[in-house]
Parts: C-alpha cells; sequence; structure tokens
C-alpha cells in the first residue's frame, strides 16, 4: 500500500513537472513571436558581445543567415564610437545613424543601443536597428512625398495637348530620364506628377524640389545630404538628401536651369552612375530614383551662354515633353474656367456660381502670358467678386487682365510707399534681365533666396519678362 502511494506521489510530481516545461515553452514561444514582430531589427549580446539573439528583422536588414550571425561579435560588424561610448559611460543611446559592415558592404542604419546591467556590472547589450530606406518610407509617407496629379487632372480640349499626353504616357513606362519644357503657369509640376503616378514607380516617394529657391550655399546638402560635422550648424547625426528621400521613386527637379555650374556637374556623376556621396562623407551610396527635370528657358540658349552644361542638358533631355502656353490652346479656356468656378463651388457650397457666355468671350480676347495659373488667378479673383450668381463680363476689371501694378494713391506724386516702389525696381530687373532672376538679384544687389521670396510676395511671373531688355 505504501508502494502505491509513492508511486501516485511521484506520479503527481512528474505531472507537476511536465505543466511547469510545457508552460515556460508556450511563454518562450510567446516572447518569440513578440520579439519576431517588432518593426524594428533587434540584437541581443552578451557581456563579450557575442550575438545571442536575433529576430527576424534584424536577418533581413543585416543581410545575413541567422545561424551565420550567432558566431559573430557586434564589434566587428559595428565599427563605430558609440558602441566604445557605451561600454565606457553605460549611457543608453538613441537615434544614433551608424554602419554596420557585413560581407564586404555597408549597411547604414539608425540604431537605439541599451546596456543590460547586473549589480551596476554591463552583461549584456541590447540593440534596436532600422533601415534607414524603410525609415525614409516613413517620412515621406509623414511629410507627404507623394504625387497626387494623373493625366486625368489634364483639363483639355486641344489636340496638341493629347498627342503630349499620349507622348508623356509612353515615356512613364520607361524608367528613363524626362525633360519637360514649358513657359511658367503652364503646368509642368502636374505632367511630373501624372508621370510618376503612372510609372511603376507610383508607390514610391514623389519628391520635388525648387531649385531655384535654394540658396547656393546649400544646394549641394539639400540634394545629397551631409554627414555628421561635415560643417558647422550640421545636424549631430547627419541628413539625408533629397536624392535619398526619393530612393525608390521620383525625384522632380524644378527650375532646374538656376543650377548653379559646380552643382551640374556633380548632379551629371549622380546621373551617370546612380550613386550619391553626401557632404563630408567619402562612401558612394546606390540610389534607385527617375528624374524628371523641368525649366521655363531654352536650355539650348543657356548652353550657348554658358549659363547651363551641355553634357547635363543630353543626359536629362531623354524623352522630352514640350507644354503648350494657353495662348495655343485657346479653345481650353473656357474648359479650364469652368473647372475652376466648380471647384470654388464645392468649396463654397452655399452659393453656387456660374459663368455667362460674355465673361468667356472676353477671356478669349485677353493674351495669357502667366498661362493657367493667371486665368486661374482671374477666375478666382471675378468668382469673389462677383455677389450675384452669374458671373459675367462685367467683372473682369481692366485692372484684372493687366499684369503690370496700377498705383493708386492719395500721396503726393513723387512720394510712394516702400513696397510699391521695391516691387517696380523688381519688375524692372527682371524686364531688363529678360526673366532671369539670378542675374537679377546681381543688378539688385540682393541674395537670390531673397528675390525670389520678393518674387513670390508680389506674386511676379516670371514669364511674361521673357522678351527684349530695356534700352
Amino acid at each position: 500500500m505504501e508502494n502505491l502511494d509513492f508511486a501516485q506521489e511521484e506520479s503527481n510530481m512528474c505531472r507537476i513537472d511536465m505543466d511547469s516545461i510545457l508552460e515556460y515553452d508556450i511563454s518562450s514561444f510567446i516572447l518569440q513571436a513578440i520579439f519576431d514582430c517588432c518593426y524594428d531589427g533587434l540584437i541581443i549580446t552578451d557581456e563579450n558581445l557575442l550575438i545571442k539573439k536575433v529576430n527576424t528583422t534584424a536577418v533581413k536588414i543585416l543581410g545575413v543567415k541567422e545561424e551565420e550571425i550567432y558566431t559573430t561579435y557586434l564589434n566587428e560588424i559595428l565599427k563605430d564610437d558609440v558602441l566604445k561610448s557605451i561600454l565606457l559611460t553605460g549611457e543608453n543611446k538613441f537615434s544614433q545613424d551608424c554602419n554596420f559592415y557585413i560581407n564586404g558592404s555597408r549597411i547604414r542604419c539608425i540604431i537605439n543601443l541599451v546596456p543590460v546591467k547586473l549589480r551596476g556590472r554591463i552583461i549584456g547589450l541590447v540593440l534596436a536597428i532600422r533601415d534607414t530606406k524603410n525609415l525614409h518610407k516613413m517620412v515621406n509617407n509623414v511629410v507627404g512625398y507623394k504625387a497626387s496629379f494623373t493625366f486625368d487632372d489634364v483639363i483639355t480640349r486641344s489636340e496638341n495637348v493629347k498627342t503630349t499626353i499620349k507622348l508623356a504616357k509612353r515615356a512613364a513606362r520607361t524608367n528613363c530620364n524626362i525633360l519637360i519644357e514649358g513657359r511658367s503657369g503652364t503646368g509642368k509640376e502636374v505632367f511630373a506628377q501624372s508621370v510618376h503616378n503612372y510609372s511603376s514607380r507610383s508607390k514610391g516617394p514623389f519628391v520635388a524640389v525648387n531649385c531655384a529657391a535654394i540658396p547656393r550655399e546649400l544646394v549641394e546638402s539639400e540634394l545629397f545630404g551631409y554627414e555628421k560635422g561635415a560643417f558647422t550648424g550640421a545636424a549631430r547625426g547627419g541628413n539625408p538628401g533629397k536624392f535619398e528621400l526619393a530612393d525608390g521613386g521620383t525625384i522632380f527637379l524644378d527650375e532646374i536651369g538656376e543650377l548653379p555650374l559646380d552643382i551640374q556637374s556633380k548632379l551629371l556623376r549622380v546621373l551617370d552612375n546612380l550613386k550619391i556621396v553626401r557632404v563630408g562623407g567619402n562612401y558612394e551610396k546606390p540610389i534607385d530614383v527617375r528624374v524628371i527635370a523641368a525649366t521655363n528657358r531654352v536650355l539650348a540658349d543657356e548652353i550657348e551662354n554658358k549659363n547651363f552644361r551641355s553634357d547635363l542638358y543630353y543626359r536629362l533631355n531623354v524623352m522630352s515633353i514640350h507644354l503648350l502656353p494657353l495662348n495655343d490652346r485657346k479653345e481650353d479656356i473656357e474648359l479650364l474656367a469652368q473647372h475652376f468656378v466648380n471647384r470654388l463651388n464645392i468649396k463654397n457650397p452655399s452659393e453656387p456660381k456660374y459663368i455667362d457666355p460674355s465673361y468667356i468671350k472676353r477671356l478669349n480676347q485677353h493674351s495669357f502670358e502667366g498661362n493657367i495659373r493667371e486665368l486661374r488667378n482671374i477666375v478666382e479673383r471675378s468668382y469673389y467678386l462677383c455677389e450675384d450668381t452669374m458671373i459675367t463680363s462685367q467683372y473682369l476689371m481692366e485692372k484684372n487682365l493687366k499684369s503690370e501694378i496700377t498705383i493708386k494713391s492719395d500721396l503726393p506724386k513723387k512720394i510712394l510707399p516702400l513696397e510699391i516702389v521695391e516691387e517696380q525696381c523688381i519688375r524692372d530687373a527682371l524686364r531688363y534681365c529678360q526673366g532671369n532672376a539670378m542675374k537679377a538679384s546681381e543688378l539688385l544687389k540682393i541674395g537670390k533666396a531673397t528675390i525670389y521670396r520678393k518674387i513670390n510676395k508680389y506674386g511676379i511671373d516670371l514669364s511674361i519678362y521673357d522678351e527684349k531688355p530695356l534700352k
């Protein structure tokens, strides 16, 4: 009997041990699942920096087999001062821009590094890593680096414009560089976004850069990024450029003709080998980017005047798209005007308005030097001036159809507000320089960024000054 009781007790002990083991295994599986579902890659080392555990994300980021990494020491693949610093100080490190060196490749990552301590002694490290490419995708989604226009948004009855759309669609299906030429206000960015959305890169970022609006001394770092400590005031962890942010998608270089010549040569090198080097760096990072450039200038003339490199022009101009000015597609004026009014009606649903034929007739008689942008501004102004439901030609006052300002003041004839004098001086300089803002800024002895800020402030359309200079 005693033997039976002993056997029963031993059986119960065995069952309890099995339950404990089973419970432990389930917890282990849950912990592994949590480990693997993390967005970041995770690495755990022992006190000797031997890698003891990784998750699947870390294996993908580093591009190695899991069984290989367990024979690797962290300091063999992460040769960075941040590792030495944490071992000396025991302080946590967050958002550090570091490089892993594996099988001859360099992998740039953002890392968080936390020491595991026991009685004041570091017994291991926990490392969270994030591939900068995935990080850039997150940034692009938050910042809004994406294209919203498609070819369906191009409003036209013109057969010539429809032919241009067909050409643009064929170009979009390729991976070649595209140059879009056309006067200011003709819709170059609309076409650039449409090309991106029609291409195989539509799910990637669309990064637009106004080359004319970047101060000369910042152009290179804006386009190609910079390393930490590259110059005074540089961000502590460095900064990616627009080309890096556009990786996997499209970069749109608007006003390409305004790029300084030294930056043009660096851009040409990037287009040739599809690799960028950050300012202050010596590592060439491969990128997968489609370049669309745009200009309102005749680049052939700029080449002749030594303002633009011919080799860069031919590299960009693989496929050329020329956008017609509105004066050459008069049949679209009514269609576009109606489109703008419909959009305004949606924004102001309580008072829908309509266009009278007299209004369209008067519009057709006007020369739109500012193209579609000028038409949109005129229609919007008329819409808000109209207090009735019908927008007639009476709301197209003479000053609405003039590009130059009209000065109205009760001040004595020769005493004018400073802003009016400033605007007129800028307009005179632009007319003299045929719309070349850089040359105009030199005449006025102001900076490039300043003149573009003033041009935006006064709503000046550069294309209307593309004429013979004043004598």
